[in-house]
């Protein structure tokens, strides 16, 4: 069975800001359902009204989960970019091993290099 794929972007933190990450999973079940969730959390690992979990089925199952995934990923992404006033797109964000990276960095850890004072 493939394995899940699970990734926390957490938000640089600002005086106005309070700590929040963002955490991500693509995980198939026993039946080959496949789970796509998005759940922010905030201080202390605090969970906070997150999305609805997306289910896909069927052959294409994984296909479309990882996609959604991604998808998900680089919106948070950017999103975080946007906060920090950086010209961030899309196409800046590439995934190794399942994973997005910004210059060859893990996006999380770049994206709080470049959100510190």
């Amino acid at each position: 069975m493939p394995a899940a794929t699970a990734y926390t972007l957490t938000y640089p933190r600002t005086a106005d800001r309070p700590e929040m990450s963002v955490r991500f999973t693509a995980a198939p079940d026993a039946k080959g359902t496949w789970t796509v969730e998005r759940q922010p959390l905030g201080a202390a690992g605090r969970m906070l009204t997150g999305d609805q979990p997306r289910r896909y089925f069927g052959d294409e199952a994984r296909v479309r989960a990882e996609a959604t995934f991604r998808g998900l990923v680089v919106r948070e992404c950017l999103h975080v970019g946007r906060l920090l006033q950086l010209d961030l797109e899309a196409r800046d964000i590439r995934f190794r091993n399942g994973l997005p990276t910004l210059d060859g960095m893990d996006a999380g850890e770049w994206l709080d290099a470049m959100g510190t004072d």
